[in-house]
């Protein structure tokens, strides 16, 4: 009579040994994919192909899912694609593992920033300020952004009596403490214009404009035409109103820093433009400008050295 033997009794078992080396083998297969797909991802991102290089992160994600450099390239690849809730989850996702990632909560901040979601953002830096303190001048700029800026003066004057190191203080002294003056109109003399034509489109007729309806869109144009007609006093005085409103707008500092230089204020120029940076977020377009302008400024103080500098940042981001 035949012997019918089991397929579990005619394996052969293995030894612990060999069953820790398939173990080992496994997992050096698996590092190795992902080490393939990870790169690969970063390949693609660097080519500006940010939804191929997400396609490569999720064939890591079945590796290791919790892994903080491949969630971290999640962020990044989401906020370029202007994905702003999946790039959010993934930051808290990271932070949930490791709550004092500063380099996640730097980029959190920034994603806030991006939707103008100031009080989110806000929230963010005094996690940071938690753990580096020197990181509190930011927000500065965040409440300047969120049109508090009584809060802003809190934080500078906290600031100062600390004597803690404030970057632009100049700047942000001027426009946070400005006292209110009462002008005394100057006697009109005969205007050297090039027959300015008081109509919708003309420098008197947005300057009547922006006045009533202190509209964003109204000043850029105000600003535009200015630029345009070589009117420089005008735009400095329009661009200080504008900031006023318009504390957070980067192309209204532009604008006032451009007039600074054309009036040879070279040092106003550099303070300004360096302050208003701040408020540039993925335009690097607008930062090449900003960057160019700063360059011209430092030519004329004769500081070449950091005119130099700033030629290098304006080459990096052609």
């Amino acid at each position: 009579m035949p012997v019918f033997l089991s397929a579990q009794e005619f394996t052969i078992k293995k030894t612990p040994k060999e069953i820790e080396r398939e173990k080992e083998l496994k997992e050096e297969k698996d590092y190795l994919k992902f080490q393939n797909h990870f790169f690969t991802a970063i390949q693609q991102k660097a080519k500006e192909d940010y939804t191929k290089a997400i396609e490569q992160l999720d064939e890591c994600k079945q590796i290791y899912p919790n892994d903080i450099g491949l969630n971290f390239e999640y962020v990044k690849n989401y906020y370029k694609l202007k994905d702003y809730e999946n790039a959010i989850y993934f930051s808290n996702k990271i932070l949930e593992i490791d709550a004092s990632n500063i380099h996640v909560l730097e980029h959190l901040k920034n994603i806030y920033r991006t939707q103008r979601d100031f009080d989110k953002a806000i929230e963010v830096q005094h996690r940071i300020i938690a753990i580096n303190p020197k990181k509190k001048q930011d927000l500065i700029v965040l409440h300047i952004g969120n049109r508090d800026k009584e809060k802003a003066k809190e934080v500078f004057v906290a600031l100062e009596n600390n004597h803690q190191i404030i970057d632009n203080k100049t700047y942000y002294k001027r426009v946070l403490f400005r006292k209110k003056t009462t002008v005394t109109k100057p006697i009109s003399q005969p205007k050297k214009t090039t027959n300015v034509v008081v109509s919708n489109g003309s420098i008197e007729g947005l300057q009547k404009e922006f006045k009533k309806n202190k509209e964003y869109k109204t000043l850029k144009k105000l600003l535009l035409e200015e630029e345009k007609q070589q009117k420089f006093d005008l735009l400095l005085s329009d661009s200080k109103k504008g900031l006023e409103l318009f504390p957070a707008q980067p192309y209204v500092y532009f604008m006032l820093g451009k007039a600074e230089n054309k009036l040879s204020n070279y040092q106003n120029t550099i303070e300004i433009l360096n302050a208003g940076l701040d408020f540039i977020i993925d335009d690097a377009e607008l930062e090449i400008s900003f960057y160019q302008q700063i360059q011209k400024a430092y030519i004329g103080l004769g500081n070449h050295t950091e005119a130099a500098k700033y030629l290098a940042k304006i080459n990096k981001l052609k």
